[in-house]
């Protein structure tokens, strides 16, 4: 497990596997593969209620939203990415030291670690249904669930706890 810059300016991604490619970059890729989302929704039609075509054409375009709203947002002087990110836990109101948080446009989410103002790593990501409410409810969204905590632990073992000592240990 390593943590590597990405094409957007103040947001890191986890990379597990060397032979994969890092968090922000699967999903995004994940996003944009008809076959995958073809597969992920005939898995899921219950919880649809348009077409396969229309929902995969819906993530797509949602992507691409969310994909330009990264960018806008990091490239903002001081960046602005505290404005997509917000709490994972609804019921948290203020972030504390290694904050889970989530990303989303309407089905999309992208997970990430806040390290401070300015900086996140992303930890993974999901396509989450209007209709589901916790991310235990459904397999694909408990795994990233999961992969949020081992990364903030994983984090913490590394001693980080602020932009600077991430700074030192990763970079």
């Amino acid at each position: 497990m390593k943590i590597i810059d990405t094409f957007v300016p103040c947001l890191f991604a986890f990379k597990y596997n060397d032979d994969l490619p890092d968090e922000l970059e699967r999903v995004f890729d994940e996003w944009e593969d008809p076959v995958f989302l073809s597969d992920f929704f005939e898995e899921n039609e219950n919880e649809i209620s348009i077409t396969i075509e229309e929902a995969i054409e819906k993530v797509k375009s949602e992507a691409v939203f969310l994909r330009e709203k990264l960018l806008e947002l990091a490239n903002s002087n001081p960046n602005q990415l505290n404005e997509l990110f917000k709490n994972l836990n609804n019921n948290e109101f203020t972030a504390k030291e290694l904050s889970q948080q989530k990303a989303r446009n309407r089905w999309l989410r992208l997970y990430a670690i806040k390290i401070d103002e300015n900086n996140y790593v992303i930890t993974g990501g999901a396509i989450k249904f209007d209709n589901q409410h916790l991310m235990q409810h459904k397999p694909h969204t408990n795994k990233e669930l999961i992969k949020i905590n081992k990364c903030r632990d994983y984090l913490k073992e590394q001693g980080v706890y602020d932009a600077d000592s991430f700074q030192e240990i990763f970079f």
